[in-house]
């Protein structure tokens, strides 16, 4: 049996899965201040289902490391890079990094070695942690090695944690490398403290399956492997949500646009031919881009507890939210309540909505005298608003998708705009707000069952995914592989051995790391370019991306009859 469990921005949901069948679920309210408390609450929610020997994984989606970073609470960290001659990076990262003479040029060749000398005369104070960036590690990871060991080992123990940019991503983008590697060791303690709490929870409840965690890239990952890297799981709850619709089913060949409906936000995925768009380079992290691979997924401040104000004499509704809905006990009129007084969802107390949508009519002048008739008005622009906001993102995702650079000349000549032909909703307030959708939208709209905790059955049934970079020199003979640390002579000419080359390297990592679905390995990217001497061209560099093939380990298709409304017991 598989369990999956969502720390969302407003509930925390839990899946028991059995075989593709949903066993169980359960939905509880986001403890922010501490977040294991709602984590626990919907894990034993469903542990009455199961018998603890029969749990075979436990997959976790959190907003540790996302809320560490958005409310600027990671912890200080030197930062050392290695940046050789260049553009100027003064500004470009989280902190004034120490500049470290010596340089690697574009060919992976050590032109200058580092000087370590220079690291005592420059740092009169340190922290605990720090992270090592050099430009052109991708090619020769060389001198990035050689200064997180000297920071290990020479610097008084000092340094408990250290960061390296090219074992984090084998793109070309120094900064972008820097400022994962930065991030990564920023938010190492917060992850280590979350660590130890989840597993002393579910040893304290005497399971002993492996716990996964998943990451921005919608692949799960053992907690000793993601612990090094703790930096992907930032944005994990889209990425729970791709995996969700995977599993469901719910994703067809057409131009898709997926909407998961939460408490707080809803996210937009676009899909093409049954697959989800990816972001070109990386997240942004805090204004910061970096390295960290995800989804391209576009948030918005609507979901069903946005609260509702009046603006400039209009109806408002989101980004804030401020608690639960007054049917819930909140004190602030909410998208939620709105739906409950039409009658499109059932939960709490319905009359304390009405009540507060006629205080807010009221309030703004806008009750006739037929109260009755002003709640049902009321509560019909609520939802009309928040439908056009959300009308006005797709809008604007789509076009942001069709408006990215080109660089194939076959899509120039022959581009192929997304065009969106249908909606799948999921999230807490997909079965209210999808089928208003598809009346304002005019489109095919889609709610899956189970699509109330999607994020968590994406959680529960992703595959584990890693990737690997293979680089190749022919002229200097040299293979590298910056995430292993491989720098080794190589025969390889072309790109086809190359790419076998690097399937075979990744079979044995992931074998080497426990992990299962390596029949599932795919080429990303083959990079094959001539370099030109003499005016002819008889050396060449590739580059070769492949990954264990991001997806689901089972398709979700039955629902045990004993469960009811998928997630749907949640504070009644």
């Amino acid at each position: 049996m598989l369990i999956g469990i969502d720390i969302g921005g407003t509930f925390t949901d839990a899946v028991l899965i059995q075989d593709g069948c949903i066993i169980a679920s359960c939905k509880r309210r986001t403890t922010k201040q501490n977040l294991m408390v709602g984590l626990l609450e919907a894990l034993d929610g469903v542990l009455t289902k199961v018998n603890t020997p029969d749990i075979e994984r436990v997959t976790l989606s959190t907003t540790v490391i996302t809320n560490t970073v958005v409310e600027g609470k990671e912890e200080p960290v030197d930062l050392f890079v290695i940046t050789g001659p260049g553009m100027n990076v003064d500004h470009a990262f989280p902190v004034e990094p120490n500049y470290i003479s010596g340089y690697t040029d574009h060919r992976g060749i050590v032109v200058e070695e580092a000087n370590f000398n220079e690291i005592d005369k420059k740092m009169s104070q340190r922290t605990s942690l720090a992270a090592v960036s050099a430009k052109f590690s991708v090619r020769n990871p060389h001198e990035e090695e050689r200064l997180s060991n000297y920071l290990r080992t020479n610097c008084n123990d000092t340094y408990t944690y250290v960061s390296t940019g090219s074992t984090l991503s084998g793109s070309l983008n120094f900064p972008r490398r820097t400022i994962s590697a930065y991030f990564n060791s920023a938010v190492s303690p917060a992850f280590a403290r979350f660590k130890t709490a989840v597993e002393d929870a579910l040893c304290a409840r005497s399971i002993i399956a492996p716990l996964h965690i998943l990451k921005a890239d919608g692949g799960a990952l053992p907690m000793p492997i993601i612990s090094e890297r703790p930096v992907e799981t930032v944005f994990t709850g889209p990425a729970a949500t791709v995996l969700g619709l995977y599993g469901l089913g719910a994703i067809g060949e057409e131009d898709t646009v997926a909407l998961d409906i939460g408490g707080t936000t809803t996210d937009i995925s676009l899909w093409r031919n049954g697959k989800p768009l990816l972001m070109k380079h990386g997240v942004t992290i805090r204004n910061f881009p970096s390295a960290v691979r995800a989804f391209a997924v576009q948030s918005i401040g609507i979901g069903g507890e946005s609260i509702v104000t009046m603006k400039d004499g209009h109806i408002a509704v989101g980004p804030e939210r401020k608690g639960p809905s007054l049917a819930l006990g909140g004190s602030h009129l909410t998208l939620g309540d709105a739906l409950l007084a039409l009658g499109t969802t059932h939960y709490g107390d319905v009359e304390l909505a009405k009540q507060g949508i006629l205080d807010f009519g009221k309030e703004y002048g806008l009750v006739d005298y037929e109260a009755k008739a002003s709640i049902f008005s009321i509560s019909r622009t609520i939802v009309a608003t928040s439908i056009e906001t959300i009308k006005t993102a797709i809008r604007a995702t789509i076009d942001l998708e069709n408006k990215r650079p080109v660089y194939v000349v076959a899509d120039m000549v022959n581009p192929n705009e997304f065009t969106v032909e249908k909606l799948v909703v999921v999230g807490g307030t997909a079965a209210a707000l999808g089928p208003l959708l598809a009346e304002k939208l005019t489109l095919p709209v889609d709610v899956p069952f189970g699509g109330a905790v999607a994020n968590a059955i994406g959680a529960a049934v992703a595959l584990p995914t890693i990737e690997l970079t293979a680089h190749v020199d022919t002229k200097r003979r040299k293979l590298v592989v910056p995430e292993l640390g491989i720098e080794q002579s190589s025969t390889l000419r072309t790109g086809d051995s190359v790419a076998k080359e690097a399937l075979d390297l990744l079979a044995t990592e992931a074998n080497r790391l426990g992990l299962y679905s390596t029949d599932k390995m795919e080429v990303l990217s083959i990079e094959d370019f001539p370099v030109v001497e003499g005016w002819h061209s008889v050396e060449r560099l590739i580059t070769v991306k492949v990954q264990l093939q991001a997806g689901v380990t089972t398709p979700i298709f039955e629902t045990d009859s004993s469960v009811g409304e998928i997630g749907d017991n949640y504070d009644k």
